[in-house]
């Protein structure tokens, strides 16, 4: 593998990109391994929810080599001092591969992490890394420890016994080892009868299971409609506090004369955020019929306005919309500020735009958000578009974007399109995200 520079691999990195994890096994760490001890010790997901631990990857990154005492070192003291936030969690996972390898020391600190902390009916920092280190033993002292907490508030919420456990442990196993020792442990014979209860409450509830998803999907359009009816969103968009949520379920479950109702406000509304509200009914959505009011509003001088309105207009067919699409993306004050305006092509996209949206987005120079940002709305373009001729959009939102999701998104299309690029499968093969990896173990 060419070797990659120092910022270049600073990207990758931060990425979660194969290419980092490639220079390392090719190259070693010299020249960056401070930039791998930071990523230790701050967890740079960009979506820590969506994509999950990196802390396997990043440890495979240093395992075993000279570096090794130095890293181990600066993770531990760290350990010694972490919260409650994505970095801990992440430096206790360290600590837990570490010690799982035979590193002793490793071992000692995440106990004394855990086992020093303040058992209450908050989340119990490095279960998952104990269980992990210790087993089924660390679960039952867990258990131990919120039985006491238990004892002393018997309605207090405590962590079920389905958040303490995973593979390879199952539950049944787990919870017999906790009912054997509740019989001589009043502390975790507390918790057994509260996770019982909780498992009884459970059984009484009606199965959903066997629900048809679409009928239960209108049962919940009914009850948010009756929640939430016209008056109420009117009244909800020129309120300054609230999210978009609320605007979209109500899109998607208003009547066509509801829809229109909104189209009437909007004509008249002048307030840009309440305008930019009542637009995100629309966001995914069709208008009633195209309004010169909304095309107005593509043009607004508020960004948030003129990106939806952008949105709200992208789900039609029409000349007038790739006109403007194609104005916008010909505007050389184009930026990712200005990234929905993209969708504009969702629909209305013909052979030969691909060249002028590649290099509208060659032309910017982004990261974090803005990459993210550019590459949702580029790989929505694909997605309606279906046309192979966009393989090259989906490469540059592989290269760019720093959301790890988005860029299984992009691989996918690129092997629907079968134009994966064998370079790009050989680096998904080493990407910090699994489900990445796994996409490509096949791949020639």
């Amino acid at each position: 593998m060419t070797k990659l520079s120092r910022d270049a691999f600073a990207l990758a990195l931060r990425h979660g990109r194969g290419a980092a994890a490639m220079h390392v096994r090719a190259h070693g760490l010299d020249g960056v391994d401070d930039l791998v001890l930071a990523a230790c010790l701050e967890n740079q997901t960009y979506d820590r929810q969506c994509e999950g631990s990196r802390a396997a990857w990043i440890y495979s990154l240093f395992k075993g080599t000279p570096a090794y005492p130095r890293f181990a070192a600066a993770i531990l003291t760290a350990v010694a001092y972490s919260t409650d936030d994505d970095d801990g969690d992440q430096q206790r996972e360290l600590a837990s591969l570490m010690g799982r390898d035979g590193d002793l020391e490793a071992a000692a600190a995440l106990r004394a992490c855990v086992w020093g902390q303040t058992f209450s009916a908050d989340r119990v920092l490095g279960a998952g890394p104990i269980r992990d280190l210790d087993g089924i033993p660390a679960v039952v002292e867990i258990a131990r420890r919120l039985g006491k907490v238990l004892q002393q508030d018997p309605e207090a919420w405590v962590d079920t016994l389905y958040s303490l456990i995973d593979d390879p442990f199952t539950f049944d196993e787990v919870f017999a080892e906790l009912k054997r020792v509740a019989a001589n442990d009043e502390a975790v014979a507390a918790y057994v009868a509260k996770e019982e209860a909780e498992r009884l409450a459970s059984d009484n509830r009606p199965d959903s299971s066997n629900d048809d998803p679409a009928a239960s999907a209108k049962r919940r359009g009914v009850a948010f409609m009756r929640d939430n009816p016209l008056e109420t969103i009117l009244a909800a968009c020129m309120n300054k506090a609230g999210g978009r949520g609320r605007f979209l379920q109500f899109g998607r479950w208003a009547s066509e004369d509801d829809l229109n109702r909104i189209l009437d406000r909007l004509r008249i509304e002048s307030e840009p955020e309440a305008c930019k509200k009542l637009l995100w009914v629309f966001r995914r959505r069709a208008l009633p019929c195209l309004d010169e009011r909304v095309f107005a509003l593509a043009s607004h001088a508020s960004t948030g306005v003129r990106n939806a309105a952008a949105v709200a207009l992208s789900h039609t067919t029409d000349p007038r919309i790739r006109k403007l699409a194609l104005e916008r993306l010909n505007d050389p004050d184009f930026s990712s500020d200005y990234s929905e305006e993209l969708n504009l092509f969702n629909n209305n996209y013909q052979s030969g735009d691909e060249t002028l949206i590649l290099a509208v987005l060659e032309r910017q120079r982004v990261d974090g958000d803005e990459a993210h940002y550019l590459g949702t709305c580029a790989i929505d373009v694909c997605n309606s578009a279906g046309s192979p001729a966009l393989a090259g959009v989906a490469e540059w939102v592989y290269r760019t974007n720093p959301c790890a999701i988005c860029r299984q998104h992009a691989v996918e299309k690129l092997q629907e399109w079968k134009c994966l690029p064998p370079h790009i499968a050989t680096e998904c093969r080493h990407d910090a995200l699994e489900d990445l990896r796994n996409l490509v173990r096949e791949q020639p």
